[in-house]
């Protein structure tokens, strides 16, 4: 007696299935640190203190493990400064720096728009009474 092959009632429907299994384990191995971040790129700043000077510059947000990272922070920081991300909310965290004759401690706060600019206030503690404010306007090139 002849057996009939295990799965020939399903001969034409093997490919697709093929195909959904290979779709499905595809999308579940993507993972969101892997996508390109809308958010990350270099941005030419202008920043405005509190005696209304101006200065232009250009930054560069990179996506981290741990969030983000902001290079060139304020024209001045020779090491990069961490932030955070939260829908179009950039949140700079109180981070203390510590130079040969200074310390100071950054921290500041922004948002982003739907049109690429990015607009953020940040603060200089230089801890002697001393508070540094500034406002920047930052454009994604």
């Amino acid at each position: 007696m002849k057996r009939p092959p295990l799965f020939s009632s399903h001969k034409r429907a093997m490919p697709a299935l093929l195909v959904a299994l290979i779709m499905a384990f595809t999308a579940a191995s993507c993972s969101d640190d892997t996508a390109p971040n809308p958010y990350a790129g270099t941005y030419a700043v202008v920043e405005t203190d509190e005696f209304d000077d101006e200065e232009n510059y250009s930054i560069k947000l990179s996506k981290t493990s741990g969030g983000f990272e902001i290079t060139n922070f304020g024209d001045i920081m020779n090491v990069p400064v961490k932030a955070t991300i939260t829908g179009k909310t950039l949140t700079i965290p109180d981070q203390t720096f510590a130079g040969k004759t200074i310390t100071i401690v950054v921290s500041g706060q922004g948002s982003f728009t739907d049109d690429g600019i990015l607009t953020f206030d940040y603060a200089i503690d230089t801890g002697d009474d001393i508070m540094l404010e500034y406002s920047c306007v930052a454009t994604k090139q």
